[in-house]
């Protein structure tokens, strides 16, 4: 990524053509509030209310433990057969509105599609669900159609006068697609033209304009009358220092930070980490006299912990350290920017901010923006809440932020947004990340104009991984209140560090962002991941005769959804895996082991090398245990894992067995 030069206003503050959203909502007015900062800044006009149909279990509206039921697949509105066809309704949604965003993590299934127009019979567009998301299909583009981390997106304004009807055609009545539609209805008096793909040449020039502004969010020449300030301080331990007071009625456009002498180092709490000192920097920014923003410097760019390279619409962290925001951030009065060092060593920080004047109207908002963090057992499912919040605004973004000590999959998680009140949420999502535009766990880095996925740090789903989602043509507005809630569903019983950030804008006079407790600043030390080797799937090991029978088993919460499963053992009796090492060393082993009524007891060598520990498999239900088995010298190539069945705990259950999920290795050196 490029070295710090100054960073641009968004091109929505420039003197082009603008549609006037008071006469008729259309594909080219909704192509240009895709990248419209300033619009995203204000409250909705013409209004509406945003929401999300999707394949989310059905049985959570019974409350209770179903409340985090999971199957959130091959779940319909209803089944239609349509001049001979079957379909599956995904959505029937009355108008005047739009879809906003379509994914699935079916991305590669070439079922047609179906949208049914304002009660018409005939659908007015029919496209496989495969080329929604190709980026080949003419009327979308790779700039708003793309697979992401095996996830498909479609970010293209579909509008709908009075009505839609989404449906996908189901040949062999057994289709299991997961989906979330995303959609906008508009109070009843707005005007919306309905999609017609014969009109694309209307919409065409807007389209290829949001497409260049999403791909090159840096492009864009700043305003003339915009001001540039540059500033350093140096921030002692303990203390607060505020950058000059900036006055009258304006706006940030551009805001950006850059920390002087940080440093890598192997000790995880070394101050000057650059983890360390920019998550104990705290931000605080109060407009008008009232306090809005109050997050750790690092995380408000959209990544932790960290300096995590990334850049998409509303932000950028570069390669040498500089992190900027291009969210619009106005005020009537005044605005003063503090930063408070919770560390232990003093700090210095380089700032720019660019403003320029702005007209504060009855519906300009405040940018707001809060932190939190949580640290638990993962077993039970539960809800952690984001926001709570009162009066009007809308919410448009999140930062989620895992910190997962086991290497098995930890976002089964549905989001669940109440709006104005509402006693069911109005979105509910399918998992974590569908929501933040990827599918089936997928642990690598990417980076889309509303989505990304910063940090991965492996091996599998484990160590830190950061996430960041922006609500543009999707923001949730809300006249009374809004609840966010993020569902925390992880398939392993383990205690993670689950941190958020979320911004919205809201009138004047909405609360302060909650406080931030020091001693949950501090990211938690997870190991040199450098050291780590990937899993080794029992599943894929090999494995000498034995007594009893072996097999490879399905099992959901497994890494891989399965394990290696021994079966009718009798005390004594050994079982001798080979698994497979890169190079000669000293390694700490360690194994994830299933446990259950009917699991048995069992000791371990390693190359003949006995391990101290004696493992009961024995539980009262499904569970895990991950010992570490002892740190042993391991050959480059094949090496021996001896198990032998003990007699068993006198409260198991019959069976006896041995269910082996994984192996782990860490290269001491």
């Amino acid at each position: 990524m490029k070295s710090f030069r100054l960073f641009i206003l968004i091109s929505v503050l420039l003197p082009i053509a603008v549609p006037d959203y008071g006469q008729v909502v259309t594909v080219s007015s909704l192509l240009s509030e895709m990248t419209d900062l300033k619009k995203l800044s204000e409250l909705p006009d013409p209004w509406f209310r945003q929401a999300q149909a999707s394949s989310y279990d059905r049985k959570s509206h019974a409350g209770g433990e179903d409340w985090f039921a999971n199957y959130d697949v091959g779940q319909y509105i209803r089944k239609e057969v349509n001049e001979g066809r079957q379909e599956q309704v995904l959505a029937d949604l009355t108008g005047p509105g739009a879809i906003s965003r379509f994914w699935s993590a079916n991305p590669d299934n070439t079922s047609p599609v179906r949208f049914y127009f304002d009660g018409e019979q005939k659908p007015g567009l029919v496209v496989p669900l495969n080329e929604l998301f190709s980026g080949r299909h003419p009327l979308f583009g790779p700039e708003f159609s793309y697979i992401s981390g095996t996830g498909g997106n479609l970010y293209f304004p579909i509008p709908y006068a009075r009505s839609v009807k989404i449906t996908i055609e189901d040949a062999r009545g057994n289709l299991r697609l997961y989906y979330e539609i995303g959609y906008r209805t508009y109070d009843g008096n707005t005007r919306v033209e309905t999609f017609n793909p014969a009109k694309d040449d209307s919409w065409q020039g807007q389209k290829i304009q949001t497409a260049l502004r999403l791909t090159q969010p840096q492009g864009i020449t700043p305003p003339k009358d915009a001001i540039w300030r540059s500033s350093a301080l140096t921030i002692p331990a303990g203390e607060s220092r505020r950058l000059p007071e900036i006055t009258g009625e304006n706006a940030v456009f551009s805001f950006s930070a850059c920390l002087r002498n940080t440093r890598e180092s192997a000790e995880w709490t070394d101050p000057n980490r650059a983890h360390v000192a920019w998550r104990h920097l705290i931000l605080s920014v109060t407009f008008d006299g009232q306090t809005c923003i109050r997050v750790p410097l690092g995380d408000f760019f959209g990544s932790g912990p960290g300096v995590n390279p990334y850049e998409n619409l509303l932000f950028s962290v570069s390669t040498d350290g500089w992190m900027t925001s291009r969210l619009i951030m106005p005020f009537r009065h005044s605005m003063v920017i503090e930063i408070r060092n919770e560390g232990t060593v003093p700090y210095t920080a380089k700032f720019v901010t660019g403003t320029c004047p702005w007209k504060f109207t009855g519906e300009t908002c405040h940018l707001h923006a809060q932190w939190g963090t949580l640290t638990r057992e993962s077993w039970p499912p539960f809800d952690i809440n984001f926001l709570n919040a009162n009066g009007e605004g809308k919410i448009i973004g999140t930062v989620y932020q895992v910190s997962n000590p086991s290497y098995i999959w930890w976002g089964e998680g549905d989001q669940k947004i109440f709006i104005d009140g509402e006693a069911f949420p109005s979105t509910f999502g399918t998992g974590t990340e569908d929501d933040y535009g990827y599918a089936y766990g997928y642990n690598g880095l990417f980076t889309r104009p509303y989505h990304a996925q910063t940090r991965v740090d492996g091996p599998a789903s484990g160590g830190h991984i950061s996430l960041n989602r922006w609500y543009i043509l999707d923001a949730l507005p809300y006249r009374k209140s809004i609840r966010f809630d993020q569902e925390v569903w992880h398939w392993m019983p383990c205690n993670p560090v689950w941190s958020h950030v979320i911004y919205w804008y809201a009138r004047p006079g909405a609360a302060a962002p909650d406080p931030i407790e020091p001693q949950g600043l501090m990211p938690i030390d997870l190991g040199i991941r450098e050291n780590m080797l990937d899993l080794i799937e029992g599943e894929d090991l090999t494995y000498d005769p034995t007594p009893g029978s072996v097999s490879v088993e399905r099992l959901a919460n497994c890494s891989g959804a399965r394990h290696l499963v021994w079966r009718n053992g009798q005390s004594g009796d050994r079982l001798t895996i080979k698994f497979q090492v890169p190079s000669d060393g000293n390694y700490l082993v360690m194994v994830n082991l299933c446990m259950s009524p009917d699991y048995g007891k069992y000791a371990f060598r390693i190359n003949g090398a006995a391990s101290e520990r004696v493992i009961d498999a024995g539980s009262e239900k499904l569970f895990w245990t991950r010992p570490v088995l002892g740190i042993f010298q391991l050959r480059k190539g094949d090496n021996l894992m001896e198990v032998t069945l003990m007699e068993p705990d006198s409260r198991a259950k019959p069976g006896n067995l041995f269910g082996l999920d994984y192996i782990f290795l860490e290269n001491l050196k």
